[in-house]
């Protein structure tokens, strides 16, 4: 099983403010704007728009619309009766996918940058003190790949339904784990240091990999997409791993140790 971490919602270049961990540890994607994609106004959480939310959080935010993938959060928006979680991805991004052999059992792990949220005066904004962080906030198991634009179509909700490209895929959820038939093949966490992969004390994009044990001998697994200098060492900080700043899928050498944590963030958060 290869293991991909995945970034994705709200960036410095698109939405332009972490995602928040709300108060009650929700870990919530935000999805980047696109024209002509699903209004934040109609995404709900808690009783709130998406719309509501990100004012409250950016007073500034003025786009109406965004690109909802991965769609793997249940009751945000009325799904139709064949509604399925899935993964689309496109372009330059799904060759590099396609090229390290990224397929049907394969385990992605999406993450974004997240920063802690309060709420005051019914209103959430943003923990003045909190750090910047890249978090796993949810993942899923592919059970299908599914190409060609009028296969795709078929998942009329999904917005790579209706993208005008002709390299374009979905990576549709399996029906249950490979491991554990009892858990779900997709979904999202809360908050749990284990979900944290920043470095403490560092910027987000340092990563504290080599303090878990799939990454911590002196051979670490490779990670596609790295950096040249991706594995650090330095007096103040010790090992740490610099993650690229351009990139979006990063697909991870298969290993035991490296399927065992995977499978204890699904298991233990």
């Amino acid at each position: 099983m290869k293991v991909i971490l995945s970034r994705k919602g709200f960036d410095s270049a698109n939405g332009g403010v972490a995602s928040p961990i709300l108060p009650d540890g929700t870990l919530l994607s935000l999805s980047i704007p696109a024209d002509g994609g699903r209004a934040y106004c109609e995404l709900l959480y808690d009783g709130q728009t998406y719309e509501d939310i990100i004012k409250q959080l950016s007073p500034k935010f003025s786009d109406r619309t965004c690109h909802l993938d991965p769609d793997i959060r249940q009751g945000v928006f009325d799904v139709p009766a064949d509604w399925k979680p899935a993964f689309g991805q496109c372009d330059a991004a799904l060759t590099h996918l396609q090229n390290q052999g990224v397929g049907v059992g394969d385990l992605f792990l999406f993450f974004g940058w997240f920063r802690q949220t309060e709420r005051v005066n019914g209103k959430f904004r943003y923990v003045s003190t909190a750090p910047d962080l890249h978090i796993i906030y949810g993942y899923l198991q592919v059970g299908q790949v599914v190409t060609g634009q009028s296969e795709i179509e078929k998942f009329h909700w999904h917005p790579h339904a209706n993208m005008a490209t002709t390299k374009n895929c979905l990576y549709v959820a399996c029906e249950t784990l490979s491991w554990d038939g009892n858990r779900s093949r997709f979904g999202v966490f809360q908050y749990d240091e284990r979900l944290v992969l920043t470095k403490d004390g560092m910027s987000r994009s340092n990563w504290r990999l080599p303090e878990l044990p799939a990454f911590s001998g002196s051979v670490k697994p490779k990670i596609s997409s790295s950096r040249k200098d991706a594995w650090r060492n330095d007096p103040q900080h010790g090992e740490y791993y610099r993650v690229a700043n351009i990139g979006q899928e990063f697909v991870i050498e298969e290993t035991d140790a490296v399927e065992a944590w995977a499978r204890s963030l699904i298991e233990g958060c």
